[in-house]
């Protein structure tokens, strides 16, 4: 039995640790493998890291980079200690880029180094291209982390639009609809915040593997 609630904790613990996850060939000649629970635990590591910031329970935080791993374990981390992930596509142009993140009212941010450049001076990093201090390596806080329950309709994600008619608009995803296809994929059944505390009435029995 497993209830799935947030949106950055969707580790099926149903599946090995050691199943492959994700294979991440940003560098074609030599990919790096990541594995279920390499993946988990790095997320745990970055939601810790990222409490101890002095962020506020839903301050939204920007990722700008080219895809790669850590976007997916900076995206998970994020929602899973209650924070908003805003995923800023780093072709806009600067100016509509600069926009999206006074919009957001972003309190800190994901990037690479291509990111790093196209954000504001005094906004506080973690730079995956970085190492030592204000690395990405740097930040983690390994161990064990209880994911933040969010309440019913609690944003989970802003995605703004491409902006081809005007300015770019930002979208508040909540944790709740798109639960209801992660439940319905791994468990054949829906979920919904029926209860008082939030929690679905749906009983998950997530035997499915891999």
């Amino acid at each position: 039995m497993h209830d799935f609630f947030n949106l950055g904790d969707l580790h099926n613990p149903a599946t090995p640790d050691e199943n492959v996850a994700l294979i991440d060939c940003r560098e074609w000649e030599s990919p790096r493998t990541l594995s279920h629970g390499e993946i988990d635990r790095q997320v745990d590591a970055s939601a810790r890291a990222l409490g101890k910031r002095g962020l506020a329970r839903g301050d939204r935080i920007a990722i700008l980079s080219l895809n790669r791993a850590e976007v997916l374990i900076a995206y998970f981390a994020i929602m899973r200690a209650g924070f908003v992930a805003v995923p800023v596509n780093i072709k806009f142009p600067r100016e509509t880029i600069a926009f999206v993140l006074d919009d957001a009212e972003i309190k800190f941010a994901f990037c690479d180094a291509a990111g790093r450049a196209l954000l504001p001076a005094g906004l506080p990093v973690v730079d995956f291209d970085a190492s030592g201090p204000g690395s990405f390596a740097d930040f983690l806080d390994p161990g064990a982390f209880e994911t933040i329950r969010p309440k019913p309709g609690e944003t989970a994600m802003v995605l703004y639009t491409s902006g081809s008619t005007g300015r770019p608009k930002g979208v508040p995803l909540s944790h709740w609809p798109a639960l209801g296809g992660a439940n319905t994929y791994w468990c054949g059944r829906p979920t919904s915040p029926t209860d008082a505390g939030g929690r679905s009435t749906v009983p998950h029995e997530c035997a499915r593997n891999g």
